[in-house]
């Protein structure tokens, strides 16, 4: 259904017939010229099921349509749908005589003068035209609008009131139903040509009970100074146009609206949100209630909100005349202010800014009649004062900061933990913990090359950082360089110097290199001698090891500066080994390894004799039992033990091989009674080794 822009229209019932009686009453036949005007009609029907009838609204979709299906009429025909058969539908027709608008007779005997909708469709229909004939392109333009707004006007008071649209035979009431029942309708031109009888529109209706239309969406209060803004959604876009309502607590509700509120929008525009301005409220609190009007002429539920006006006129703003400073920490101000109705009280603040960071100066509001006050706690610091007046709706007046002078003679505290690095480059970074002065404005940066000079500044201006980068050279012999640090505050003073900060200049030049004089190699250890780094920064010499053939080097001690010799015990015989050295400074410089030197653990081939020899004679088996022990780590090559006898005065002889993992023998083949004497050797690959002490046994 068409809706259009929201245009109040004052016209009554009266004027619109004065009006219509300068045009014919009755409209003129169609001639073949309106009927080719119409391009393709198409009308659209809309149905509202009420439970004991059914209201079904239509109208045309172009303004040339409107104009030739008033003429001709309406025919509405009805059929019911049952299920359980099968066939066309039964059409039959609800109007005898075809629906047109109704005469100008008619209006005047059926409407009432405050009927402000049917004035306007009577205008429409039967006013006199502003434009009677189109003599040139412009003048047909504005013929064309024209219709164009006669038609919009009256298919909008058709949706605004049921019988402004019973007049303009654009709506029907079909009270021959029940509920439950199923219907179609269709609506079509009375004309039974081709070319009318094809435009028809249809609709389906359930006969159901009333079903309340949804209230409008998100509805919103706008509180500004004398004036309530309502701002709300028409939802799915169901209504033409909406109703505002008002009431005080306790009373009835009060229309607002002579016109329903429709928002204006332009052709290939977006559709403008809907609004109300409410200029008469005061400044009371109010509900409000919007309503939507749909194309049938009922109101929707309401959208309620509770909302009022607002008082958003500040007070004048207080005149501060000159301040009194008392000291460091009193400042007596006074003010002046214009004559105002609802004055409430004062508050006065105090920054160290000027247009920020404010801070009340007392608990409670001032009274009204207050034109001083003194602040007790003031402080350089803080010399920015305001006084904001504020009214009974707590609107606060625009301020204007004064600044009050207070001298200030007292320097900021000297800064303090203090502390930097250099690297290799020469770059030095300090940093130092930030001050809590509010005046405080930087630092100085003072460096000297001995603590007991004169320091001297790094910095040409304020360094208003608590990190500073520096630049010193490395190519000098004083070792240290000294750095304090100043804090100034706004006035300029000068802090006491924070404690010095020293730090060392980094080493870049590395070690003098070790040079070895000696290597001794015995068989179970190396022993080096060599001359230390000549440099004197050494913090210590590392010893490095390896395996000659492999390439990677093993730590094998870590010395003193000046140690000038170390014997290697943890070494294998007949494995060479290498070793190098080199010196380390403080700055972790290394210096040049030492040229490698060689030593290889030898073997002597000399074995360690057997020990604990025990004899003993067995005078059951008549045999002597021999036994020893060996408790050094047996070597590596094969070896295996010999034990020797002799008797009486006879020299030693080889009497019997032992296997090595046998420490016992047995002696049978004894030659009678005497004294028997025997010992143990080892034997291995390397030759005859040295013979154990002599053991003596007695055989009788």
């Amino acid at each position: 259904m068409r809706t259009l822009a929201h245009v109040l229209v004052g016209l009554t019932l009266a004027a619109a017939v004065v009006l219509a009686q300068q045009q014919p009453l009755q409209p003129p036949d169609t001639t073949q010229q309106e009927t080719e005007t119409l391009f393709t009609p198409k009308l659209h029907v809309r149905a509202k099921s009420y439970g004991d009838s059914v209201v079904l609204r239509w109208a045309p979709s172009s303004p040339p349509s409107w104009k030739v299906y008033n003429r001709i009429g309406y025919i509405v025909e009805r059929a019911v749908i049952d299920t359980t058969e099968s066939g066309p539908l039964r059409y039959e027709r609800l109007t005898p005589e075809p629906l047109r608008p109704w005469s100008l007779e008619e209006w005047k005997r059926r409407s009432r003068p405050e009927q402000t909708f049917a004035a306007i469709a009577v205008q429409c229909l039967y006013g006199a035209l502003f434009i009677p004939k189109a003599e040139s392109m412009p003048t047909l333009v504005d013929m064309v609008q024209e219709q164009q707004n006669r038609y919009g006007f009256a298919l909008f008071a058709a949706d605004c009131d049921p019988h402004t649209a019973n007049g303009l035979g654009l709506r029907l009431v079909d009270r021959a139903v029940r509920q439950g029942q199923v219907l179609a309708y269709r609506v079509f031109p009375a004309r039974q040509d081709s070319i009318f009888f094809l435009d028809t529109a249809y609709i389906v209706v359930d006969v159901v009970p009333l079903a309340p239309s949804p209230a409008p969406q998100n509805l919103r209060a706008i509180e500004s100074d004398r004036e309530v803004t309502l701002l709300w959604e028409n939802p799915m876009q169901y209504y033409t146009g909406f109703n505002i309502y008002r009431r005080r607590a306790g009373e009835n509700w009060k229309k607002l609206n002579s016109m329903p509120i429709v928002p204006a929008r332009q052709r290939g525009m977006p559709e403008i949100q809907p609004s109300f301005r409410d200029t008469t409220a005061g400044y009371e609190r109010y509900t409000y209630q919007v309503r939507g009007i749909d194309p049938f002429g009922d109101e929707s539920a309401p959208a309620e909100i509770i909302a009022g006006a607002a008082d958003r006129t500040p007070p004048p703003v207080p005149v501060l005349r000159k301040p009194r400073v008392y000291g460091l920490t009193m400042v007596r101000l006074e003010w002046d202010i214009a004559p105002t109705p609802d004055l409430k009280g004062f508050v006065v603040m105090s920054s160290d800014r000027p247009h920020e960071n404010y801070r009340l100066l007392h608990k409670e509001l001032l009274p009204p009649s207050t034109r001083t006050f003194l602040d007790t706690n003031a402080s350089p610091e803080r010399p920015f004062y305001v006084v904001v007046a504020f009214d009974t709706a707590n609107n606060p007046s625009e301020h204007m900061p004064l600044y009050v002078e207070i001298k200030d003679t007292l320097p900021p505290a000297k800064p303090q933990n203090l502390r930097g690095t250099i690297d290799t480059n020469g770059v030095v970074r300090l940093s130092w913990s930030l001050g809590t002065e509010p005046d405080l404005l930087g630092y100085r940066v003072l460096w000297a090359n001995d603590s007991t000079h004169e320091f001297s500044s790094r910095t040409n201006e304020i360094w208003m950082d608590t990190t500073f980068v520096d630049t010193v050279s490395l190519n000098t012999l004083t070792r240290n360089v000294y750095y304090r640090v100043v804090a100034v505050d706004t006035r300029y003073y000068h802090s006491a110097p924070s404690d010095i900060l020293e730090l060392v200049r980094p080493d870049v030049v590395p070690p003098v290199a070790p040079i070895f004089t000696d290597v001794y190699v015995t068989e179970t250890s190396v022993a080096l001698r060599w001359e230390p780094s000549s440099s004197e920064d050494v913090k210590r010499q590392v010893l490095l090891r390896r395996v000659r053939g492999t390439s990677d080097w093993e730590q094998r001690a870590e010395l003193a500066p000046a140690q000038r010799s170390y014997t290697d015990t943890a070494v294998l015989q007949n494995v060479m080994y290498e070793y190098t050295l080199f010196a380390e400074d403080s700055a972790g410089l290394r210096s040049e390894r030492a040229t490698p030197v060689q030593a290889r653990p030898y073997d002597s081939g000399i074995r360690p004799a057997p020990v604990n020899v025990r004899v003993r004679y067995d005078d059951k088996r008549r045999s002597v039992i021999v036994e020893w022990d060996y408790p050094t780590v047996p070597p590596k090559e094969r070896y295996w033990f010999v034990v020797y006898r002799a008797v009486d005065h006879h020299p030693l002889m080889q009497l019997e091989a032992v296997e090595p993992t046998v420490l016992r023998f047995e002696d049978r083949r004894l030659v009678g009674r005497g004294r028997y004497r025997y010992a143990v050797r080892m034997m291995s690959a390397t030759g005859q080794l040295r013979l154990s002490e002599e053991q003596v046994v007695v055989v009788e």
